[in-house]
Order: structure tokens, then sequence, then C-alpha cells
């Protein structure tokens, strides 16, 4: 099976073979025939290895770092792009099938695009929102040259979304290749409009719970216990701890999130933001609208803190 990377927690539960099949009204070989482009509305972005791409309109940016980026749209679509042909997800689900592949040229590159299905089963009496069929296309970007190797990854839980936002693989251009279909000016992907930058790794300060006065409860904003089977179903996350910048739209709806301090490895950060991200309760649209959620990690669990946008308090 080729590897890819899963920028988001949607396959970090218990899986079961995927059904038999398919379920998409094109044969896999339409995949890789360039489909009518209709991106006026799209956004570029400025990627990873000198890659440029055209998104599609709801997707915010979720993470990242040098290597790669994640978006996501609502809690069932998300796509991502990194170096590399990406990481294996063997290791989240033992029974994803892969259903297809095929092969073309896209600016200039050699391209494959491979399908994958999965099932995924909430535990007893646990209901995580995720449970059902979910697909994936990945389309990797052989090296060419001085250029290294890249990959777009596209997840849904809707079959047609492979299908519709296929055309997302033929807006990607390198330096030197023929450019995309029109877009608006490329801009350096940014993790959450207004939220802090990236500190520097540093000791963890000390948190006073008096600093979190006024702002809601760590239950409030995250299901608790479903991110704990999430966690105890992929890799063990190490002592450490991660304050995530939290953003919601004036709906409730969560607009940004980007990891503003952490000590832990960054594949623990990716995972620990992607499983955090897809288990967040309802925004009160009477609770601010921007604050920090800081995740302790240590030999009994995860402890959670909501904390003011200001930090932590010694």
């Amino acid at each position: 099976m080729r590897r890819i990377h899963l920028g988001s927690a949607l396959v970090v539960a218990l899986c079961v073979v995927a059904a038999n099949g398919y379920a998409s009204t094109r044969h896999v070989d339409d995949m890789c025939s360039q489909p009518k482009m209709k991106t006026d509305k799209w956004q570029s972005r400025s990627e990873v290895a000198g890659m440029t791409l055209l998104l599609p309109p709801g997707f915010v940016v979720m993470g990242g770092n040098s290597q790669d980026r994640y978006y996501a749209s609502g809690e069932h679509r998300s796509i991502t792009v990194g170096e590399g042909s990406g990481a294996a997800l063997q290791h989240l689900c033992m029974n994803i099938s892969e259903t297809g592949e095929c092969e073309t040229v896209i600016a200039g590159r050699r391209v494959t695009i491979t399908l994958y299905q999965w099932v995924v089963e909430d535990a007893r009496l646990s209901a995580s929102g995720h449970a059902g069929n979910h697909f994936a296309a990945v389309a990797r970007y052989y090296a060419t040259g001085a250029w290294r190797e890249v990959y777009v990854q596209l997840l849904s839980n809707m079959p047609s979304d492979l299908n519709y936002f296929r055309q997302l693989f033929w807006t990607v251009s390198f330096p030197g290749s023929a450019g995309p279909v029109a877009g608006a000016a490329p801009t350096p992907a940014t993790l959450v409009a207004d939220a802090p930058a990236a500190a520097p790794i540093v000791a963890a300060p000390a948190c006073d719970p008096a600093a979190a006065a006024g702002l809601p409860a760590p239950d409030a904003v995250l299901d608790s216990s479903v991110v704990r089977m999430l966690i105890a179903s992929a890799s063990p996350i190490p002592k450490g701890y991660e304050l995530l910048a939290l953003q919601f739209a004036g709906s409730g709806e969560l607009s940004g999130m980007s990891v503003a301090q952490s000590d832990l490895p960054d594949a623990s950060q990716r995972e620990l933001s992607s499983v955090i991200a897809t288990n967040l309760k309802p925004h009160d649209t009477h609770a601010p609208s921007t604050f920090l959620l800081r995740i302790d990690s240590s030999d009994s669990g995860l402890r959670y803190a909501v904390l003011p946008m200001s930090g932590c308090t010694h």
C-alpha cells in the first residue's frame, strides 16, 4: 500500500474492513482525466517545496509546519499538502483498503492518484460523529530535477466530494511549469487570522486557575471522553504540553486553530491538534470568541485548562 499523510483524526477510531468496491459514479481512470475547471472563486496558496495551488472556498487552515499544511471544511472534509509521499495510514487503522490507482501528468510532472476507503465504527455507547464510510484521494507528484516529491490529499465522508473537488489536483503548479487556472493572487498560508504567531518552544509557564475566570470550562469546550478513546487507539502522546489558540466565528463555528506553544514533538502536536479539532463541542456564542486551550500530557492522561489569549499567569 502506498504511504500517505493523514491530516485529520477521521480514521483514529475503531475501524472495520471497508465495503467492497469504491462507491463512486466514476471509474478510477476518470480521476486522472483533466476535469472541467471551475475555480474562479478558489484562493491561491503558496505551499511547501515551491508548490502553488488553488484552495476551494470554505477550507480553513487548521495547522501545519515547514513540511505539511492542513485545511478543513467542517468536520468531515480535509485537504493536506506536504513533502514526500506522506506517512502510512496503517498505524491508525489496519483495514484501510486501496480501491484504485491511475497515472497522469500535471504541471509537467508524473502524478499517481490513489483512492482509499475505510469504515469507522464508534466504541460502544460512545458517539463520535465520525462513524460510517470515509474516502481519500491522494495525488503524488514525483520528484523531478532539483524539485522534491510532494503530495496533495483530499479526505471526505462523501465519495462524490472526491469527484467534485478532484480539479484541486490540476490547480497545482511549480516554478517553471504552466500555472493553474486563474484565481486570486497567491498568498502564503497562515494558520489562523488574528491568532498569535507560534512562539518558540520554552518551558511551560505555570497556570493559575484564576486566569480562566469568565471563560468556559474545559468540559464545555471539548468532548474529552472521545478524545481519550481516540488517543488510546493511536500513537501515545509523550509527556509535555500544548497551547492551542482557538477562534470562533459569530455563528459559533470554529474559524481557526493554531499551536501557540508546545514542547511536544511535531508528530505529537499534529496528532493531538487533529483529534482536538474534530471533537470540540458547540461554542457558546455568549463566551469569548478567542481563547487558549491548554493540554498537559502525563502518565495519568490528559488534563485541560481554558485560558485567555494573554496566556497563563505565574
